[in-house]
């Protein structure tokens, strides 16, 4: 970050302009405290910087003729040489059922992914990736490293700082979702 994009909020902690300006807009616009303000823009800086990141690895994916959403599942399900359940992808992959459904159903029409019967389970349905799966998603994460997943212009301590903090915000939300259920 430039000096110039750096300012420094009624706290004295340096920020973003851009961030510092987004917490006192919404600071005004909702009355709210700036530590609940603070949180209003966090979220959505993590929301712009989840669609920002995809639209560049789907950029990257796009040549090969597949997109991050089926990379993800190829990811989780390519180690696995007997295959996984829909529900155990959807899990690793912090996938919704539904969505994960279509998206074995379309890696299916690809010839990607096959689904089997699991001999442990009557009623389930195994995804076991063809070897054309495999070979795509060995050609994307050569593709996706080359890039260094699309932030490769972050330097190490704010890589830690956010796998730091990101870590902590995930462990939160984790909690959070596993008590509702």
């Amino acid at each position: 970050m430039t000096p110039a994009a750096v300012a420094v909020d009624a706290t004295g902690v340096a920020r973003s302009v851009t961030s510092l300006r987004l917490t006192t807009s919404v600071n005004r616009m909702y009355d709210l405290d700036t530590a609940t303000a603070d949180r209003v823009v966090l979220a959505g800086l993590l929301l712009r910087a989840r669609e920002l990141l995809l639209r560049e690895l789907d950029t990257v994916l796009s040549p090969l003729g597949t997109s991050h959403a089926k990379y993800q599942v190829l990811a989780v399900v390519c180690p696995e040489p007997e295959g996984l359940q829909l529900r155990e992808i959807a899990a690793r992959a912090s996938v919704h059922p539904t969505t994960m459904t279509a998206t074995i159903d379309r890696l299916v029409r690809g010839g990607l992914i096959e689904r089997r019967a699991d001999p442990n389970d009557r009623r389930g349905i195994l995804a076991v990736a063809t070897p054309e799966g495999r070979a795509l998603y060995e050609r994307a994460h050569r593709e996706l490293s080359a890039i260094q997943y699309g932030l490769a212009d972050l330097d190490s301590d704010t890589t830690k700082s956010l796998l730091d903090g990101l870590d902590r915000v995930a462990a939160v939300l984790e909690r959070r979702d596993t008590a509702s259920e």
